[in-house]
């Protein structure tokens, strides 16, 4: 059974409301009855959606970044699960990153006396 789905520009307003609850974007689309699909084709019909969903988006990290902040010293608040829910939501934000320090050592051989040669050969042909 295929489902007709009409944009209603109300729906902006439910996004950002939902989005300062702290809302994922599943959240929301299943809200408004929408699947992903629709949503990035409102997203391009409809600027005025995709405005309203990027704004939601941060309502929503702001939300839980300022739960983690109020409750850093709160020991019955799982910071872990907040931790792994924003890295979901958010991934381009809490990209975990791997810095990897090598050293590394080559034997490289130089002619120094062959290089400033062909200096010296190359300042004569430019005075001549």
């Amino acid at each position: 059974m295929a489902t007709k789905y009409v944009y209603k520009p109300e729906m902006c307003d439910r996004m950002i409301e939902l989005g300062k609850l702290g809302g994922s974007q599943k959240m929301i689309w299943s809200d408004l009855g929408i699947t992903r699909d629709v949503a990035k084709t409102w997203q391009k019909k409809y600027p005025e959606f995709g405005d309203a969903l990027d704004l939601a988006l941060v309502h929503s990290q702001a939300y839980w970044e300022r739960e983690m902040l109020a409750n850093v010293g709160n020991k019955a608040f799982n910071s872990r699960v907040a931790e792994i829910a924003l890295r979901g939501q958010f991934p381009n934000d809490y990209r975990e990153r791997m810095d990897i320090k090598q050293d590394v050592k080559a034997d490289v051989t130089i002619d120094f006396a062959g290089a400033v040669n062909d200096l010296i050969k190359q300042l004569r042909a430019t005075k001549e």
